[in-house]
């Protein structure tokens, strides 16, 4: 992928920009199908869904991560070095806070809706959600399942946001330019009839240059690390970021089917670990939840105790992705004028120091991985 480094914007700037930059240039460069995945994208509609899973399962095991896997361990280490290296040569200096004044940290909820079954069970998660004061981003795959317009205006009404996810979730929109742009049409359609401002890829397959092609506020098709995807890797970063006229928002926790399917686990430990990793650095706390997999008792209790977490997080804003973009673009058009906020976000923006992100290293202690400390995906 030709990515111009110059149309991308990230939190800091100077050398600690070089690495957000670099990983997510990496990941940009890596991120590709293997031929095994080409191949099998091409036929899994032939494969019955339970050897299909079975496959995953067998992937999962050869993984063998890290206990501490979703920590972006590598990115962290250069990144605390960069910002230590610039505040000794050019001395520390006011920037930008990445949230409003008043919050440490943002968290938002998403679903990924993959099956017709994963919809009939839309209303009630979303219930869940509502118990406890929260709403969330229901992203629907426009060709696959049938989609009732009054379930997306009731989401709406009831305070939810509604995206796109890809065409028809076969595992083939990036296979080439070719199909990609015989489906970008019908996926615009959807966009508009969703009136949606977000977009994310199915199975987070992603090619930012022509996701950006696409009529929309924001895209939500990277992450900061996940060795368990089809295209593993991820772009480091634990902020939103810029692409052109383009908001990025990378989602930063473990996603349920991994936890909770390929690993087995049964509490939600990691998640509540990164949730604490991720306000130590003033970052964002995106969940991608899918109610496919949000379908037993003990997965929908998982799936509430994290909301009951949640909401004991008084610091925390807790926004709709499109309200996040919304901010992270008029953040981004907000400039720094004699230690003064000027622009449209001046009245809402927070100036600190950049050496706040270097006091007591942020968390890295929690964010160094053992490597010595492996798991096994459990049978």
């Amino acid at each position: 992928m030709n990515l111009d480094p110059q149309n991308l914007t990230f939190l800091f700037e100077g050398p600690s920009q070089d690495v957000l930059a670099r990983h997510f240039l990496e990941d940009s460069r890596t991120a590709s199908l293997s031929w095994q995945y080409r191949f099998y994208y091409r036929i899994r509609s032939l494969i019955p869904i339970r050897i299909r899973q079975f496959l995953q399962q067998r992937r999962s095991k050869r993984i063998d991560p890290n206990r501490d896997w979703f920590l972006p361990a590598d990115f962290i280490a250069e990144l605390i070095k960069a910002l230590k290296d610039d505040i000794r040569v050019n001395g520390d200096r006011d920037m930008l806070d990445p949230w409003p004044t008043g919050y440490q940290m943002a968290a938002s909820l998403t679903h990924d809706v993959e099956t017709r079954n994963g919809v009939l069970l839309v209303d009630k998660i979303a219930k869940i959600e509502e118990s406890l004061g929260f709403r969330s981003c229901w992203n629907f795959v426009p060709h696959k399942y049938k989609i009732e317009p009054e379930l997306i205006e009731d989401l709406k009404n009831r305070g939810h946001e509604v995206g796109v996810h890809g065409y028809n979730h076969d595992g083939k929109l990036f296979l080439s330019r070719s199909i990609f742009d015989a489906r970008s049409a019908a996926i615009q359609q959807a966009i508009d009839r969703f009136s949606a401002n977000g977009f994310r890829s199915p199975m987070v397959h992603r090619n930012l240059e022509w996701i950006s092609e696409l009529d929309i506020h924001y895209d939500a098709s990277c992450f900061d690390i996940d060795p368990f995807q089809a295209m593993p890797g991820g772009v480091g970063s634990i902020w939103p970021f810029v692409k052109g006229d383009l908001v990025e928002l990378p989602y930063t926790m473990p996603q349920d089917h991994t936890l909770f399917v390929a690993l087995k686990e049964k509490g939600i430990g990691s998640w509540k670990k990164k949730f604490e990793f991720l306000r130590k650095w003033r970052a964002m706390s995106l969940v991608i939840t899918h109610p496919d997999y949000l379908d037993s008792v003990d997965r929908q209790a998982n799936y509430r105790e994290y909301l009951q977490f949640l909401s004991q997080q008084k610091d925390c804003w807790h926004a709709l992705p499109k309200d996040i973009a919304d901010w992270w673009k008029r953040r981004h058009d907000t400039l720094l004028v004699d230690g003064k906020a000027v622009g449209s976000a001046a009245n809402e923006a927070n100036v600190i120091k950049l050496s706040l992100f270097v006091s007591d290293h942020s968390g890295a202690k929690e964010s160094s991985v053992d490597t010595s400390q492996k798991i096994g995906v459990p049978q």
